[in-house]
This record gives C-alpha cells, sequence and structure tokens, in this order.
C-alpha cells in the first residue's frame, strides 16, 4: 500500500475490494500497472491490505480522491457485486466523457447492457468483462472474455494481457462482441460448472453409499479418475441465470436447473436429520462387485458431463443468436481450456467438433461426441436406477439422461396434450348444391 500519493499518478483503478475486486486488483499490479483503489466498506479494505502483501495497491480515502488520482482519461475497473448499487452511481458522478469503465464484477449480462446504456449517455467509453479465476485455485492470472465496441477493446488490450494467463503461447483474453457478452459468457461458463459440481457430488454419494467407501478411499478413486479438486465458492447466481436464460431461449438446460434447484433442498439439511440418519438409508452392493461399480458410475459421469456441456453451450449459442452478439464459440472455447481444470482433454474434443461443423446445433449432432455419450448410456441408465435402490436424490444425473432421451426421441409425451392441426376441407364439386 502506498503511503503519499499525487494527482493523476495512478494507471488504473479498481472499484469495489470484493473477493472478485481484490483479484482484480492483485493481477493488475501484479502486471506492472500502478493501482488506486477504493471501496466503502471498511471490511473489505481491510482483507485487501492483507492480502496484498509485497504488492503495492493505494487504497484511496473516498470516491472523489480515487478519481483524483487517476490519470485521465481515466480507466476504472469495477470488480465485484457491490460495485452494481450505489458505488456504481457514485462512481458515475466523478466520470467524464472519455473516460473508460470496464465493468468487470459478478454482474448479470442484461444489467451490463443497462449500465452501457446509461454510460453512452455520458459519452463515457465501456467495456463487459467476464472473469474467471486462472488454475485450479482461481489464484493468479485470469482468463477474461471481454465484450464492447472493438476500438476500445484494442485500446486497452496490452492492459488486459498483462493480467491474463496464458496458455499454449496465447494470451487468454479475447473480444467477444457487444458488452454484455463477455457476461454471458461467463455465466454460461460458471452454470456448466455448477452443473458439473452437482454430477460429481451425486456420483461419489453414490459410490459412498453403494461400496461404503470412506473419505480416502473416495479420494483414491477421484486420483484414479484422474479428477482434480472440485472448484469451490461458486455462487448459485450463475446456476440460476443459465436456467432463466435457457427457460428465456427456449434451449433447455435441465442439468442445470436441478443443481440450482437442489441448493434450496440443502437448506433443509437441519429439517431433514431424523430421516437421514444412517440406519434409515439402504447401504450395500446389491450384489454387484466393486469393479463393475466404480466401471458404471465413471461411465456415467462421463456422459453426464458431455450433456451438461451440450446443454450449456446450445444456450450459449441460442443466445449470441437472440442477442446479436455473434459470439465465435471456438474462441469461447479456447478461454475456457485456459481455466484448468479436468475437464481440458474434453473441451479439446468440442473445440474440434466446433471447428468441423461452426454452426452445430447441439453437441449431440456431432458423431464423435454422440458416439462417446451412446457408448456410456446403458451406464448412466444403471446408475440412476442403482440411484433409486439407494434411495438417493440424483437430479443432476436423472436430468441429464431426460435430456439425452429428449433429443433420441421422436415423440414425446407432450404430443399427448397438442391438437393436431384440422386438415383442410376438400373443395366441394362443381354444381353440388347443400340440401
Amino acid at each position: 500500500m502506498a503511503n503519499a500519493a499525487l494527482p493523476n499518478q495512478f494507471e488504473i483503478g479498481v472499484v469495489g475490494l470484493d473477493p472478485c475486486g481484490r483479484q482484480l486488483a492483485r493481477a493488475l499490479a501484479g502486471g506492472g500497472l500502478s493501482v488506486v483503489a477504493y471501496d466503502h466498506n471498511a471490511a473489505s479494505i481491510k482483507a485487501s491490505q492483507s492480502e496484498s502483501s509485497g504488492i503495492s495497491i493505494h487504497i484511496a480515502a473516498s470516491i472523489g480522491q480515487f478519481a483524483s488520482l487517476l490519470r485521465q482519461p481515466r480507466t476504472v475497473v469495477a470488480g465485484g457485486s457491490e460495485a452494481a448499487g450505489d458505488l456504481f452511481r457514485n462512481l458515475l458522478e466523478q466520470l467524464e466523457a472519455g473516460d473508460l469503465l470496464i465493468d468487470a464484477g459478478n454482474c448479470h449480462f442484461k444489467e451490463c447492457d443497462r449500465r452501457g446504456r446509461i454510460l453512452a449517455e455520458r459519452n463515457i467509453r465501456h467495456l463487459g468483462m467476464g472473469v474467471i479465476g486462472g488454475g485450479e485455485d482461481g489464484a493468479g492470472a485470469l482468463v477474461l472474455m471481454v465484450g464492447g465496441r472493438g476500438e476500445t477493446y484494442q485500446s486497452v488490450l496490452p492492459l488486459l494481457e498483462c493480467m491474463a494467463l496464458q496458455a499454449d503461447g496465447e494470451p487468454c483474453v479475447s473480444w467477444l462482441g457487444p458488452a454484455p457478452a463477455g457476461h454471458f459468457a461467463k455465466m454460461i461458463h460458471d452454470g456448466i460448472d455448477y452443473g458439473l459440481m452437482q454430477l460429481v457430488l451425486e456420483t461419489f454419494g453414490l459410490l459412498k453409499r453403494a461400496l461404503v467407501l470412506d473419505d480416502d478411499e473416495l479420494r483414491a478413486v477421484a486420483s484414479a479418475w484422474q479428477m482434480s479438486r472440485l472448484k469451490t465458492g461458486l455462487g448459485d447466481e450463475a446456476a440460476r441465470w443459465t436456467a432463466q436464460a435457457a427457460y428465456e431461449l427456449a434451449a433447455p438446460a435441465p442439468t442445470i436447473a436441478a443443481a440450482a434447484g437442489l441448493r434450496t433442498m440443502s437448506e433443509m439439511e437441519k429439517q431433514t436429520h431424523f430421516a437421514t440418519t444412517p440406519f434409515r438409508q439402504p447401504l450395500g452392493k446389491f450384489g454387484d462387485d466393486m469393479a463393475s461399480i466404480l466401471d458404471e458410475l465413471h461411465g456415467a459421469l462421463r456422459a453426464a458431463i458431455l450433456i451438461t456441456y451440450a446443454q450449456g453451450l446450445a444456450v450459449l449459442a441460442s443466445g449470441s443468436e437472440r442477442y446479436e452478439y455473434g459470439m465465435d464459440l471456438a474462441e469461447v472455447i479456447r478461454l475456457w481450456k485456459g481455466c484448468g481444470s479436468l475437464r481440458a482433454a474434453l473441451l479439446e474434443e468440442i473445440a474440434s467438433a466446433i471447428g468441423a461443423t461452426p454452426h452445430l446445433p447441439n453437441l449431440l449432432y456431432d458423431d464423435d461426441l454422440s458416439g462417446k455419450v451412446m457408448e456410456q448410456q446403458e451406464r448412466l441408465r444403471h446408475a440412476v436406477w442403482r440411484a433409486g435402490l439407494l434411495q438417493s436424490n440424483v437430479p443432476a444425473l436423472m436430468a441429464s439422461l431426460d435430456y439425452l432421451d429428449a433429443y433420441r426421441g421422436v415423440w414425446l409425451p407432450v404430443n399427448l396434450v397438442q391438437v393436431p392441426a384440422r386438415a383442410p376441407r376438400p373443395p366441394r364439386p362443381a354444381g353440388l348444391v347443400r340440401r
């Protein structure tokens, strides 16, 4: 933290110092930029100071001082969810025509669009930026999905590249279209991740119940399956927002919706403690051997993960078309690969499928990917059956199977309530008179 500051000293400012804002400030300072930050919350400031040891970030005493310390035209990064309310309005009073606001907090894509319109009325430049923490723990360099005017993006590209993760020799930063496009892509990424987290939890819950494994044995299975540690701290906003967007776009994402809905059920845990005590729950192998159960659940999980990606990317493609973002889905996948996860190999396959068929309507239409799902679909069915025997709640696995069957079936139950259009009555022959 700097002790003395001169007017117009700092290259860039960060407003909002919740965990997201602190991460952005550290990444910018770590990239060699002089950074001034502001937050009205004393606890956030204290946390920022404790986390920034060895990195120089100046904390302004007021929003007015914050603005005065920035070089003009000012470049401000709005980080964190709190930057959406009063903090944004207070900042707006300090900005002038020609300044740039980079909207990088946990922001709904429609809110980003609304802010952009407000800023445009005052000739303040605007970029929307979806941010994903690089690496398994979300620390260090970042993956940046940016939207806004192309020329504005180009003007700050060196700044963005200094804090972007490097993957395969390229910075994980890209322009995806209009300002809300970056937040839309970030929302879908996190919605998919939330769905995958639920699938993994359900699968390992079944393993624990079916084979009566302890935590060390479960960790050994995770290692054998080459699974990295689950990403923690995912808020359920992204899952809820993705499910809502899927509904509005008529592009179903039932696995993600099921994962979001289950959060409500988890709040009932204390109320249901009596019903979930061990002696009231069935345990055991039901006559199967350990190897067959491991094979079944591993295959089920792989199929469900791919099906969930199919759902999320279908929502992404539908949104890009509906909102006229014109996103390059192959570029989005390139950025997502930089996040570093157990799904890197799968994302390579998805990138190949999109590269071969750029306007692929759904990943399940790709011969190779659909073939991989169909190789495992019987294992997915058996896993859902096993959950019934164990009286286990596996809504995400069930939703993944339902999605697959909906795409495979020509006739769906909704046909029962759809009235077919009446065929037109044939024309009456000439001269025929009704009596």
